[in-house]
C-alpha cells in the first residue's frame, strides 16, 4: 500500500518529533503514524510546506506541489489529508484521480474554511469519540467512519521500565507542569497560583509554552518577563519533546485549566504516561483521552465545539492542586501503585504501534469500496 500524507499547513520531514524544536500535535501524530506504518512495509510520502525534498526514517518529504505531478503516475493508493486542507488542491487531485481520500480531522468542527470540499472525501479518520458525535451530523452519508486515537512519542512510553519507582523518579518539593499554549490554559495559570500561593509555597512550576497572548511582540515581551518573576515560576518557554519527555518524568502534576474544544491532547496523554497527576477542565475530549485518571474541573459549554475561551473555575483548579500536593507529600504505596496502573494503562492503550492494524482495516475497506 502507497500513501501519501498531506499537509498545507507546516514544512517537515519524519524525523521532526526528534529536533530540539516544541512541535504541536498534528505534526507529531502525522510522523509517528507515518513511521509505525514505515516499520510494518507500508510507503509513505510526506507532501508538506517543506521546500526541499529530504527523507528521514525511510520516508521521503517532498514539496506540497511536487503532489500535483505524482498524482498523474497514479503513484498513490489512499490520500490521507491531515488536520485541515485547502480546497484548490482537494478538487485538483481529486479530478485526477479516484484514489480513496481520507480526511483525518484534528479540528473540532468538520466543515468551513479549514475543512473544505467534503464532497471530494471518501471517508474521515476522527481522534476522538467526542470529535464524532459532535460532528456526526456533519457527516456525508456515503462516509465510510471510524475513530483512531492518537498515541504518545516512543520516548516517553520508555520514561519508567517496568518494575521501575514512579515516585522515584519525582522532584521535590513537587514540581508543576503546563504545556500548551496561551488559548489552552496558560493565561489561566497565574490566578490558579496565587490562590494556591496563599496557602503553600512549596512547589516550582515549569511552563512550556510560547507566551504570546496580543500578537504583538512588545507587550508579549513584557508579558513573558511578567510570568517569568512570578513567585515559584522556574521555566517559561518551550522545549522539544525529546526534552520535555525528559522534564515530565520529574514532575509531579500536569495543569491543565483547558477551555479548548480539544480533540484529543496528545501532552495530556504524555503526561498520564509519564506518571503525573492531571488535573484538567471537562472540556470535549480531555475526559476520554484521560480514560478516568485526571481530575477534571466542571467548566461552562464542556462540549460546545465553537466555542474557545470561557472562564475558568480558579479556585476548584487550586483547590485540587492543594488535594493533590498533599496526597504527594505522603509518598505512599497507594500513591505509587495508582500511578503504576496510570503509566501501565496509557502504555498498554497509546502506542502507535497499535494504531497500525487500525489504519490498514479502515484504507483496505475504503479501497474495496472504490473497486
Amino acid at each position: 500500500m502507497r500513501l501519501a500524507f498531506v499537509d498545507f499547513v507546516y514544512g517537515y520531514d519524519a524525523g521532526r518529533p526528534d529536533e530540539p524544536a516544541p512541535l504541536g500535535g498534528t505534526t507529531s501524530a502525522v510522523c509517528f503514524l507515518a513511521r509505525a506504518l514505515h516499520q510494518e512495509g507500508v510507503s509513505c510520502t510526506l507532501f508538506n510546506a517543506i521546500e526541499t525534498p529530504r527523507s528521514a526514517h525511510g520516508i521521503p518529504s517532498l514539496p506540497l506541489e511536487s503532489i500535483k505531478d505524482a498524482v498523474l503516475d497514479e503513484a498513490f493508493d489512499v490520500y490521507i489529508f491531515c488536520g485541515r486542507w485547502q480546497e484548490s488542491l482537494v478538487r485538483f487531485l481529486r479530478a485526477r484521480t479516484q484514489a480513496p481520500f481520507i480526511a483525518w480531522m484534528h479540528e473540532s468542527e468538520l466543515g468551513g474554511a479549514l475543512t473544505p470540499a467534503l464532497e471530494a472525501f471518501d471517508g474521515i479518520v476522527f481522534v476522538s469519540a467526542w470529535q464524532q458525535r459532535v460532528n456526526r451530523a456533519l457527516v456525508p452519508p456515503s462516509w465510510r467512519q471510524t475513530v483512531i486515537r492518537n498515541a504518545m512519542n516512543p520516548c516517553v512510553a520508555a520514561s519508567f521500565q517496568e518494575g521501575a519507582s514512579i515516585l522515584a523518579a519525582k522532584s521535590m518539593p513537587p514540581l508543576l507542569l503546563f504545556a500548551g499554549n496561551v488559548a489552552r490554559g496558560a493565561f489561566h495559570l497565574p490566578g490558579i497560583l496565587q490562590k494556591i500561593r496563599e496557602r503553600r509555597s512549596d512547589f516550582s512550576v515549569e511552563v512550556f509554552c510560547d507566551l504570546n497572548p496580543s500578537g504583538d511582540p512588545g507587550p508579549d515581551a513584557a508579558y513573558l518577563d511578567w510570568m517569568r518573576q512570578q513567585p515559584n515560576i522556574v521555566h517559561v518557554g518551550p522545549v522539544g519533546q525529546t526534552e520535555l519527555a525528559r522534564r515530565m518524568r520529574r514532575a509531579a502534576l500536569f495543569v491543565a485549566p483547558n477551555p479548548w474544544p480539544e480533540t484529543s491532547c496528545i501532552a495530556l496523554i504524555e503526561a498520564m504516561a509519564s506518571g503525573l497527576d492531571v488535573i484538567a477542565t471537562q472540556r470535549a475530549a480531555l475526559p476520554e483521552t484521560a480514560s478516568g485518571f485526571a481530575r477534571l474541573i466542571p467548566i461552562d459549554a464542556s462540549d460546545d465545539r465553537r466555542r474557545f475561551d470561557q472562564a475558568i473555575d480558579v479556585d476548584a483548579f487550586a483547590d485540587a492542586v492543594l488535594e493533590s500536593l498533599a496526597a504527594w507529600e505522603t509518598r505512599s504505596l497507594d500513591l505509587e501503585r495508582r500511578l503504576e496502573r496510570q503509566v501501565a494503562f496509557f502504555r498498554q492503550h497509546y502506542q502507535w504501534a497499535s494504531r497500525v492494524p487500525l489504519w490498514r482495516a479502515f484504507m483496505d475497506d475504503l479501497k474495496k469500496e472504490a473497486g
